[in-house]
């Protein structure tokens, strides 16, 4: 994308800026194709292994910081940030496909930077650009450029930041002539970006239908039921594995929750109402957090606040963590669940109980996968449970190239007709135009028909 193209996207959408707007874009890193698959080989081999991954990319990657507009939880203008990585065909070349979006929802979080579009290093959109896919990850709001406290498990802000993303990467595509997409979306993330993906998936369908179709979702290792399985882990008083989970969801509802929950403070014992407000500035780790608190982190809590929510049903915390669950709906696309039946962070039974009530509603075209026990807990099950919805979505995945007007990955008289329908009423489909512009001038004409025609004879 040349510099003038940059400048100018920047301007207009800091002047006319619409919900999912690009504000700004800044390339962060690019490899050709040899050496996108040095690097992944490299990453790969020291993640899990030489033997376990063995994949072979065909494309290099562009990677871009992205800034666009969304809306926080309360339905207020504000910028968010994230990445976008599309295949690299060659330096600057036009390419002749289009390719589905990916959407990756990252795991928990605490400082702003954690997140790639600070970092710019990260294997993830290195593969998933080498494979033929537009790769994008929100950071999420709070995380990022964004300002305030990250809404963490809380469902309606994952949802509007991905569609906005969504918005977002259709736009950037729309501006580029570097790659284009199709109409496939696949939306996949593991622990928090589970529960990320799961409540994006949920959100697009009963509000953003016309606008976008998932092809599938791969929700991995999320906590889909906040009210019930979670709050009993957080009850128990065993010790935890990441305590600060639990102030990161108290912090975070109190935050989004103000008009019916007490400031976090009225909660916690005196020590920890001191110190923990603090380390929950965007600036902290979670190893930080973990450092001042138990490892039964309901021990920061004050006994009659425990009490409180114990024996009332009605409980407004209680309340709004049942307005955060996401097990009971009934998915219309297709969802592949997977989860270790050895989480110790998150239990399996979070799946199962979604998976089963989902069944229970109706849903079609859904597939629970158990991860065994022998491959691990929380983190070590992660890269069989990625591995996992790769393969999946590798088996659905469709890149169009120019005229196959009709993807379905054939070019034959069919595709001709479509071109003259094309020419004669004017079609509105942006996938349609660019499928049709053979010779790429921005002109669909007669030409356009002659170049299909020979090259279907093979002339």
């Amino acid at each position: 994308m040349n510099k003038n193209l940059l400048i100018y996207i920047t301007l207009i959408s800091f002047m006319m800026a619409e919900r999912g707007d690009l504000i700004e874009i800044e390339i962060m890193s690019t490899r050709d194709l040899n050496n996108n698959q040095i690097y992944i080989d490299d990453e790969l081999s020291a993640l899990a292994g030489e033997s376990f991954f063995n994949l072979t990319v065909e494309y290099g990657y562009w990677l871009y910081k992205i800034v666009y507009e969304t809306i926080d939880s309360d339905g207020n203008t504000i910028y968010a940030s994230g990445v976008i990585a599309y295949p690299r065909i060659g330096t600057f070349d036009t390419s002749n496909e289009a390719f589905p979006i990916l959407s990756y929802q990252h795991g928990t979080v605490v400082q702003k930077n954690s997140v790639t579009s600070v970092s710019g290093i990260w294997v993830l959109p290195a593969l998933i650009a080498g494979y033929g896919y537009v790769y994008i990850e929100p950071d999420y709001l709070g995380l990022g450029m964004s300002e305030g406290l990250h809404p963490y498990q809380i469902k309606e802000p994952y949802g509007s930041d991905i569609v906005d993303i969504l918005r977002a990467t259709k736009q950037f595509s729309a501006q580029s002539d570097e790659f284009e997409i199709n109409n496939q979306i696949f939306l996949a993330g593991y622990s928090e970006g589970g529960y990320a993906t799961m409540a994006a998936h949920q959100i697009i369908e009963q509000n953003y239908s016309d606008e976008f179709n998932i092809t599938a979702s791969f929700p991995m290792a999320g906590a889909y039921d906040m009210s019930g399985i979670m709050t009993d882990v957080m009850l128990d008083y065993t010790p935890y594995g990441e305590p600060y989970y639990f102030p990161y969801v108290l912090f975070s509802y109190c935050d989004n929750y103000q008009n019916i929950l007490a400031p976090v403070e009225n909660y916690l014992l005196p020590e920890y109402a001191n110190i923990l407000p603090g380390l929950f500035d965007g600036y902290h780790s979670g190893d930080d957090i973990n450092n001042v608190i138990p490892n039964i982190p309901i021990n920061i809590m004050k006994p009659d606040s425990i009490n409180s929510f114990q024996n009332h049903e009605n409980h407004p915390l209680r309340m709004a963590l049942q307005e955060n669950d996401l097990y009971d709906w009934t998915p219309q696309s297709t969802m592949h669940i997977i989860h270790g039946l050895a989480d110790e962070l998150i239990p399996f039974e979070n799946a199962q109980k979604a998976y089963d009530h989902f069944v229970e509603n109706g849903a079609e075209n859904i597939e629970l996968t158990p991860i065994p026990e022998s491959l691990g807990g929380h983190q070590d099950a992660a890269p069989y449970a990625l591995l996992g919805a790769f393969q999946v979505a590798e088996e659905m995945k469709i890149i169009n190239v120019i005229g196959d007007i009709n993807q379905d990955e054939l070019i034959d008289v069919l595709d001709i007709i479509l071109i003259l329908e094309v020419i004669l009423f004017e079609s509105d489909s942006s996938y349609t135009l660019w499928a049709s512009d053979i010779n790429q001038n921005e002109n669909i004409d007669i030409f356009d028909i002659i170049i299909l025609l020979n090259n279907i004879l093979d002339i």
